[in-house]
């Protein structure tokens, strides 16, 4: 079994062991922390961090205005919009010691309505800001104008504090995830988005458009699909003309961008012959049926090309995913060595979506 890892980010296994590191580093200060300010409480947190889980960092919600931050506070912890780094965050948040005094969650929540802000005397709140919400490539688009004129000098500024607003107002990772463009109105709209059929509602309005529109219009409620897979046959040639027989597991959409299922694990076999065909099915059928219990896991889509069959799973263990395959391979293979498995966080099924969006 070769097992590619080179270029792939941080296992999970190394992801919990910075983020032990973090809160035993943290634990061992906790009394001094407690004292300080929430701006100091950051400064501190983040030094912690950095040397151990690096592109994650932290943030405090809530809390004390002035003086010891108290009880009261939330750590946030967060990539700023960076996907790279959702694994991190969500590896620090899942290493929480039990005894902290502040909650902890990951990534920045939705602020409610009226959300708005000031930097160099200019306001903008989540009232001024008008959406239109359409659908480009699997995924939620977003076309941006402002209900008031916008002064010259200051048109950067209020496209930089625009992003604030979405970020604040649907979440840093369902922005992240879930909105795949966002343009403005000034620059042009792209056609075949819907934006020309979506009226421009402001934020505070827009928020429950998105969400009615990643639940229903694109049928991501989130839950596991019941029944059997309604798989999708393609076909086609690649640019050096190899044919290409792809199988879309269409059920697998409801899942979509759920948090606990961003870790995609790929397995390749070698199917040159009839026989080594067959045994990659068995492996199939028996890998994916371990998958499905507790729904841990689903396939999402099959790629077979240049005498390789590549199965892709979304899971939400990698490491159990990666186990069960070489238990299922000892048994299914007349060669185990020959199985390949890749692992690598994708929180936006970025590598399903573009099969799906070809069906």
């Amino acid at each position: 079994m070769n097992e590619t890892t080179d270029t792939l980010p941080p296992t999970p296994e190394q992801l919990a062991e910075g983020s032990r590191a973090f809160w035993k580093a943290m634990q061992a200060e906790q009394g001094a922390l407690q004292a300080l300010s929430a701006h100091d409480l950051v400064e501190r947190l983040n030094a912690l961090l950095e040397p151990v889980v690096p592109g994650v960092a932290a943030e405090v919600a809530g809390g004390a205005a002035e003086g010891p931050v108290g009880t009261a506070a939330q750590l946030v912890f967060t990539s700023h919009g960076s996907t790279a780094h959702f694994a991190a965050v969500q590896a620090v948040v899942s290493q929480t010691p039990q005894d902290l005094p502040w909650a902890v969650v990951a990534f920045r929540q939705r602020a409610g309505e009226g959300f708005g802000m000031r930097m160099d005397k200019f306001e903008l709140s989540s009232r001024d800001l008008l959406v239109r919400a359409g659908q480009f490539e699997g995924r939620v688009a977003l076309g941006l104008s402002f209900a008031q004129p916008v002064p010259m000098d200051m048109q950067d500024h209020a496209r930089h504090m625009a992003f604030i607003l979405l970020d604040h107002m649907l979440g840093e990772f369902d922005l992240a995830v879930k909105v795949g463009l966002v343009e403005f109105e000034e620059d042009g709209l792209s056609e075949g988005t819907g934006f020309d059929a979506a009226p421009p509602l402001p934020l505070d309005q827009a928020v429950a458009v998105v969400d009615a529109l990643w639940r229903d219009a694109l049928g991501r409620n989130g839950q596991f699909p019941a029944g059997s897979p309604d798989w999708e046959a393609l076909q086609g040639r690649s640019a050096q003309g190899s044919e290409i027989h792809v199988q879309v597991n269409r059920s697998a959409n409801t899942l979509v961008g759920r948090a606990d299922l961003g870790w995609r694990v790929d397995a390749s076999l070698p199917v040159d012959t009839a026989s080594a065909l067959a045994a990659a099915r068995a492996f199939e059928k028996a890998w994916t049926a371990s998958l499905a219990v507790h729904q841990q896991g689903i396939c999402s889509h099959v790629v077979q090309r240049d005498g390789w069959r590549h199965l892709c799973c979304y899971v939400a263990d990698s490491p159990a995913a990666v186990q069960a395959a070489l238990t299922v391979a000892q048994r299914c293979l007349a060669d185990a060595q020959a199985l390949e498995l890749a692992v690598t966080h994708e929180p936006g099924w970025d590598d399903y979506l573009v099969w799906l969006g070809r069906c």
